[in-house]
């Protein structure tokens, strides 16, 4: 994959609208939570990837973990599996967690942008997926993974968790490995590491990950 001059969008992304197809919500979660951290960067990479694949029906919009904090121990009643559906508004005892609910059950499928922390995956992702259960349930997600080498032990384990949420986890999915190991250069990706992308084919792999997403939202219009 190249390098893209574009904005890493705070608003929905979406090509003409047709009237014939439900709209689809696509939301590409940015996992890591740390600073620095170089997730923006890539999703600024992925979405000049996806934005031009975009069908009429489907939208995409950038969700940060940063932007959405979540409280590490609640004062729950009962554990989100237990929490009865549908999922009222004010379902969960937490002001935060509320909102979360909210957010993701308004979207259909998800593309979650992963880094690789000693072998696994963020605790800010873990923290997310698990403050909720239904939500997440029975909906198409893409995994795209980075790190020193790829970052595949983490998207490993999170693949796992996910089949675990009954989510449609797609047999595809991407592995982006820079060209200097852990040097992410302080949020910026060198040219080094987009060459290596460019040579592997890695926009040919997330085209064809991103195909079969849509593959399954459109097997449940």
């Amino acid at each position: 994959m190249g390098s893209s001059e574009s904005k890493t969008p705070t608003t929905t992304l979406t090509t003409a609208m047709s009237s014939s197809t439900a709209p689809k919500r696509v939301a590409l979660i940015i996992a890591s939570t740390r600073s620095p951290r170089i997730g923006p960067a890539i999703s600024k990479v992925a979405l000049g990837v996806l934005i031009p694949l975009l069908p009429a029906h489907i939208t995409l919009t950038v969700v940060d973990l940063m932007d959405h904090p979540l409280p590490l121990y609640t004062a729950e009643p009962i554990i989100p599996a237990g929490i009865a559906r549908p999922i009222a508004a004010t379902a969960y005892a937490d002001p935060a967690t509320n909102a979360w609910s909210a957010l993701i059950t308004s979207f259909d499928a998800f593309v979650f942008l992963t880094p690789q922390h000693n072998w696994g995956y963020p605790a800010s992702l873990k923290l997310a997926l698990d403050a909720l259960y239904h939500e997440w349930s029975g909906k198409p997600v893409l995994l795209v993974s980075y790190g020193g080498h790829g970052g595949g032990k983490a998207a490993g384990q999170l693949r796992q968790v996910l089949q675990g949420l009954h989510m449609r986890v797609c047999t595809r999915g991407v592995e982006l490995a820079f060209a200097k190991g852990h040097d992410v250069c302080g949020g910026v990706i060198e040219q080094e590491t987009h060459d290596r992308w460019r040579a592997e084919d890695k926009k040919e792999e997330l085209t064809a990950a991103w195909e079969e997403l849509v593959s399954l939202l459109n097997a449940d219009a």
